[in-house]
């Protein structure tokens, strides 16, 4: 096997959950490498309402982290948002993982049911994390627990949820051989892992 050096990885997001999910995530991938965090704009509402959306926000973090920092191999985008659905709506949890040779690949964390008194905030414009704080009479949960932590009593934590999503979106890029499109397949559209970042609307306080 050859030896790869350590990589510099930056995270868009200043969150301390989500540092620590990526540095625990990357420092097992690629032993010595150094994870710095950006602060940069997601791209998209502050409260993120669709799937699509949340995946947007991750790519666009994880693009702008890496444009942010010249020295990293490695830019993580994680972004949480709502999906409607039966019952009222999910939380849904979204990473990219963009690498400087251009290949990007996204994975999901966890999708889990929202209380109905909470999707009914969101509709009314609040965000997942006031809400949360209010419900949970703590403030900055989104830093340590976040939502999945408080509706499971613990069971499982924001970062643990991160770590998952993060390891998930690392395959290709652990397995490059695996995931290159044969030469001439049409079914491979480079630009598609491209999205443009479009118009920032502020950084998510999610961070």
């Amino acid at each position: 096997m050859h030896h790869v050096s350590a990589p510099v990885v930056a995270v868009g997001s200043t969150n301390p959950a989500k540092a620590g999910a990526a540095a625990s995530v990357m420092g097992r991938a690629f032993p010595g490498a150094r994870v710095v965090t950006v602060a940069v704009e997601s791209g998209v509402s502050r409260q993120p309402m669709s799937a699509a959306e949340t995946e947007r926000g991750a790519r666009n973090r994880a693009a702008r982290a890496l444009d942010a920092c010249p020295d990293a191999r490695y830019g993580i985008g994680l972004e949480g948002g709502f999906e409607p659905g039966a019952g009222g709506g999910h939380l849904v949890n979204c990473c990219a993982v963009a690498a400087r040779d251009g290949l990007v690949a996204v994975a999901w964390g966890v999708r889990f049911p929202l209380p109905p008194a909470v999707v009914e905030r969101l509709w009314a414009g609040e965000e997942l994390a006031t809400v949360m704080d209010r419900l949970s009479r703590t403030s900055q949960s989104k830093a340590r627990l976040g939502a999945v932590g408080i509706l499971t009593g613990g069971l499982l934590t924001r970062e643990a949820l991160w770590e998952q999503a993060i390891a998930c979106a690392l395959i290709p890029h652990l397995n490059p051989d695996l995931y290159r499109p044969a030469p001439g397949d049409r079914r491979y559209d480079p630009p598609a892992h491209r999205l443009p970042a479009g118009p920032g609307q502020g950084d998510s306080p999610k961070t």
